[in-house]
């Protein structure tokens, strides 16, 4: 009897300790071009701040813990508010203490009033509004106590292009088999986010399976498709490129480079030429992708390879006075190894369009949740809108786009591809 009162107690102790250390983590996923700034509010015998007192744009971060047992009395409400500055709204977790714990329900609440409206304790995704925002958050099962996400989201805009001018949007999708994840959830929800552009570049376009339902998604949007990329050999994968246009491609021509090195060789990789008119205005598009990796062997084959487009470029004999525009994943680490981008400048007699908003990467693990794995150190600047130096050009700018969806399918991961989108825009004479 003693022995099963010792067992009975001992198994009680465990139960307890692994509830008194048993929390919440409430984060928060700032998906808007600013910097936001939080204060935590509530018993700080229960909510203890991670130290995050800020979140950059389009950063992720873990900003408090909650005891869902230790310094909770049962029958008694606590409320916990995330201040972030009024014009956003403020998230809202309420504990009510039981014998065994702790009962959990969230909601969001305008701080400019003093209205709290429902409580949700589900884990299905909520979402609302505010001004130029959109919120989502959702609890998510940890096989202990449930963790909460909250996401405040802006959403793109791409302000759309007149006579003299065009806007592009490049794209390394990484549907690439047996590497690549979460291919089935992305593939169908990348043409939403990219649809108002009058160009798409798109690298990577690997997967046939994946590859079918994207261009079937595209196509609702984008009149025009390329072929695609490839050298119509045995290798293991074709290019991967393919160039959408909502304007007609009355020319198209291609260069799969003759120079590679290791796995690289195993895909067609080159450069697709298309011609377009727009508003009766000819543009010439290379949507290209370069050979991966940085060691000196492999930045020497991607220098050979931007003498290959060179050459293909002038075998084209195009006009002088037609903007020429050059997109996709140029491989190219202009951070790292900025004489490499300055020098494909130099050989292509290309420009860069001044660079607008917060990012200044295209393969960013303290952005992209598909590479939250990665070292931070991998930030890089690896794709690119560029236009040649030949006076067609007036004006341009660029920028870093993170798309994302925030799907149940998609939820935790977020990002459609490991690589984040450039896009530009081009004003002509």
């Amino acid at each position: 009897m003693i022995n099963k009162l010792i067992r009975a107690t001992s198994l009680c102790l465990l139960f307890f300790c692994s509830v008194i250390k048993a929390e919440t983590n409430i984060s928060i996923l700032n998906n808007t071009r600013e910097d936001i700034r939080l204060f935590i509010s509530g018993d700080e015998q229960v909510i203890t701040s991670t130290g995050v007192n800020h979140i950059r744009p389009y950063n992720y971060a873990e900003v408090a813990n909650l005891s869902r047992y230790g310094g909770i009395e049962a029958g008694k409400d606590y409320y916990f508010f995330i201040f972030l500055g009024y014009e956003y709204l403020t998230p809202l977790v309420r504990l009510k203490g039981t014998v065994w714990g702790s009962d959990m329900s969230f909601t969001l609440v305008d701080p400019e009033t003093t209205h709290i409206g429902d409580l949700y304790s589900d884990r299905a995704i909520h979402g609302t509004n505010k001004g130029n925002y959109r919120y989502y958050y959702k609890a998510d099962y940890t096989g202990g106590y449930d963790d909460i996400t909250f996401v405040i989201s802006e959403e793109p805009t791409t302000p759309p292009s007149d006579a003299n001018s065009i806007n592009i949007l490049t794209y390394n999708v990484w549907l690439l088999p047996y590497i690549a994840e979460h291919m089935n959830d992305r593939d169908i929800r990348i043409a939403e986010v990219v649809k108002n552009h009058d160009v798409v570049f798109m690298q990577e376009v690997f997967r046939r399976e994946n590859e079918l339902r994207l261009n079937a998604d595209m196509q609702r949007h984008f009149q025009y498709v390329s072929h695609k990329l490839d050298g119509g050999g045995s290798n293991t994968y074709d290019g991967g490129v393919i160039t959408y246009s909502k304007y007609p491609i009355v020319e198209q021509a291609q260069h799969v480079f003759d120079n590679c090195r290791g796995t690289d060789c195993a895909a067609d990789k080159g450069v697709l030429y298309t011609k377009i008119i727009k508003d009766s205005r000819p543009y010439h598009l290379f949507n290209l992708h370069l050979g991966s990796w940085n060691s000196r062997e492999h930045r020497n084959i991607r220098m050979l390879q931007v003498g290959e487009i060179l050459a293909f470029v002038e075998q084209l004999d195009l006009p002088e006075n037609e903007p020429v525009i050059f997109g996709g994943d140029f491989n190219i680490a202009k951070h790292k190894f900025p004489l490499d981008f300055t020098q494909m400048l130099r050989v292509l007699d290309l420009q860069e369009p001044p660079l607008k908003g917060p990012l200044a990467h295209s393969y960013d693990p303290l952005v992209n949740q598909n590479l939250s794995d990665s070292d931070q150190s991998a930030q890089e600047r690896l794709d690119y809108l560029l236009y040649s130096n030949n006076g067609s050009v007036m004006a341009s700018s660029s920028k870093i786009e993170v798309l994302r969806s925030f799907d149940v399918d998609m939820w935790g991961v977020w990002d459609l591809s490991d690589h984040l989108a450039v896009s530009a825009r081009f004003e002509v004479p």
